[in-house]
């Protein structure tokens, strides 16, 4: 099988001549009406139930089955099935339906009619009740010889922000580790693989003395393709969804430092807190925990999917989606709300605010990153969102009073033209007048009993003998022979490893963009990261000036996805825990990601 970089040298792309592309279809001049349609939400994945020593999966992955008690004596493992396939959706009221790939629920027999897979609802394991995640992934997409148009149908599948096994993480692709080992990690149609997600803080197998990291918790996961080379267009087909990760309710009795933890703040997902859990946070939870993946796409004159497959710069639609939908509306209640807002387009970057009907700008109060809660809550005006990147905020709608306010939008102001990036500097960003993603319209006032305390979940910083102690090492994010590369390398061969840390052995990366005016979200794999300088100072906090950019100075946020603009360079700190074997880190503008900009880095 040629793979997309060699197609590229023989003026090719995709496993099959038949492209649907910018060359060969025009897209849809007419603009679609917004706000027509209802905010779609996809629902949680049905598990599958077992009795003790009844595993679903008769044929269980043998490494994944390591996570499994099959006697339940320490808690029941969650078992599920998603299936990717080739499915119509429809995008918005004026469009035709939409052929995509997509996952659905593959425990459910009725039909999936959303362009996102299933919401998963998932809370963390403990030494109590250690009750992780068995994802068996299926594909019924085409055959590899049967696929037409763009993109790739060789699945693997990477949980965003998770924290579990190198083969679990959605390696790109397939090899052979030092001894003949084999590393498979792709299925293909009428094929699975078993993901294990043991759902475990930091440290819960390697530092078993205290039981993990316990500061280091639940956070906003969303799950896609990862395949080499066809990410970008597998991802903007359709497959990609939610992985929402809770803290534990029950406190863990074998924990020694028990104490401790009914000390700290948790978030349990129950307003209400009906189990009395100690010092629960009571966010807005249930359906009032939204969350809204922000993507882009463009359609051809039959409501189709149109990609540009010889776009190396980044890929931007004509039409903004929220949920699968092009810009939809949700009604609220006048109370408040929990937002995880995730940017899942191939390239664009949003700076976005909550404003009226007549373009008035309202603060919105951050609450978490990607990385989990923040340690107190953050009153913003904006922010600034990378490809991958998740912010949570509350807003609280019963501040808007009836009858002056009928409806409220979600705006993106970030003035960006192509792939390059936003117009202007990551401090410095240059704005419109924007576009509205998404209207809220505003209904009755109904009792709250959420809140968003003054202390969310407090962590220490990183300490300085750990920091004098850390290994350093400096990756250069470039542009090689019109390629995308990292310290001079492309992705084409994973097989050279770029770094060995060592398991629980703390190190200090440095980022450094050296391509120019473009921008790039980098992503590690397997941990979060602890933001130390930005181009020489201290990051961003939450307090003072702010201009929209990301809350991620160490001791307040942490992160899995660093955004580098022009010029720019960051200092992270990261120390990889329990897990040995092979990951990636790469940039997540996806077509950077599949033309080069991706290394290995293994554990040891």
């Amino acid at each position: 099988m040629l793979n997309r970089r060699n197609l590229f040298h023989v003026g090719l792309a995709g496993s099959a001549g038949a492209l649907l592309s910018w060359p060969a279809l025009r897209a849809q001049s007419r603009p679609l009406t917004p706000f027509l349609d209802r905010l779609p939400m996809p629902p949680e994945p049905t598990p599958i139930d077992w009795a003790p020593n009844q595993v679903p999966f008769a044929d269980l992955d043998p490494e994944a089955a390591e996570y499994v008690d099959p006697t339940q004596a320490r808690g029941k493992a969650g078992f599920y099935r998603v299936v990717s396939e080739v499915r119509s959706v429809k995008f918005h009221t004026e469009l035709p339906a939409t052929e995509i790939w997509g996952y659905r629920d593959g425990n459910s027999s009725g039909p999936w009619n959303f362009a996102l897979g299933p919401t998963f609802k998932r809370y963390l394991s403990n030494h109590s009740a250690f009750s992780g995640t068995i994802v068996r992934h299926e594909s019924q997409l085409p055959s590899v010889e049967e696929h037409r148009g763009f993109g790739e149908p060789i699945s693997t599948v990477h949980l965003h922000g998770g924290h579990h096994p190198a083969r679990f993480d959605g390696y790109p692709h397939d090899f052979t580790l030092p001894g003949g080992v084999p590393f498979n990690v792709t299925f293909r149609r009428g094929g699975h693989f078993d993901y294990a997600y043991p759902l475990t803080e930091p440290g819960f197998f390697s530092d078993t003395a205290n039981h993990g990291r316990h500061h280091e918790r639940a956070s906003t996961l969303w799950y896609h393709d990862h395949f080499l080379d066809f990410t970008a267009p597998n991802v903007y087909r359709g497959l990609a969804g939610f992985f929402l990760v809770f803290d534990n309710p029950n406190v863990d009795a074998a924990d020694p430092n028990q104490a401790s933890i009914t000390e700290q703040t948790r978030d349990t997902g129950d307003e209400n807190n009906a189990a009395k859990t100690p010092n629960a946070l009571r966010l807005p939870s249930g359906e009032f925990d939204v969350p809204l993946v922000l993507q882009e796409k463009t359609f051809n004159a039959n409501g189709q999917l149109v990609y540009d497959v010889f776009n190396t710069d980044g890929f931007l639609g004509q039409n903004y989606l929220v949920n699968g939908m092009v810009q939809p509306y949700l009604a609220v209640k006048r109370r408040k709300y929990r937002f995880r807002v995730l940017n899942g387009s191939n390239a664009r970057i949003y700076h976005l605010f909550l404003a009226d009907r007549n373009g008035r700008t309202y603060p919105m109060t951050q609450i978490a990153t990607e990385g989990g809660l923040l340690s107190r809550p953050v009153r913003r005006p904006s922010f600034l969102l990378a490809m991958a990147e998740r912010v949570e905020v509350v807003i609280d709608f019963n501040e808007f009073p009836f009858p002056q306010f009928s409806e409220v939008y979600l705006v993106n102001r970030a003035a960006q033209d192509d792939g390059r990036g936003p117009r202007g500097t990551f401090e410095r960003p240059e704005l419109f007048s924007g576009t509205r993603l998404l209207k809220f319209v505003l209904e009755d006032v109904v009792p709250d009993p959420s809140q968003v305390p003054a202390v969310l979940r407090p962590f220490p910083t990183v300490p300085a003998q750990e920091l004098a102690a850390a290994r350093r090492r400096t990756f250069e994010f470039d542009r090689t022979n019109g390629q995308w590369a990292i310290n001079g390398r492309l992705a084409g061969d994973l097989s050279r490893v770029s770094a060995n840390p060592s398991i629980g052995v703390g190190e200090i990366w440095r980022l450094v963009n050296k391509s120019g005016g473009w921008w790039h979200p980098i992503h590690v794999h397997h941990e979060f990261m602890r933001v130390l300088r930005r181009n020489g100072r201290l990051p961003f906090d939450g307090t003072g000036n702010d201009f929209g950019q990301s809350v991620e100075r160490d001791g307040v946020a942490r992160k899995d996805t660093i955004l580098l603009g022009p010029n720019s360079e960051v200092e992270v700190f990261v120390r990889f825990e329990d897990y040995r074997g092979p990951f990636v880190f790469h940039c997540h503008n996806m077509e950077h990601e599949d033309h080069q900009m991706m290394a290995r880095f293994d554990v040891v």
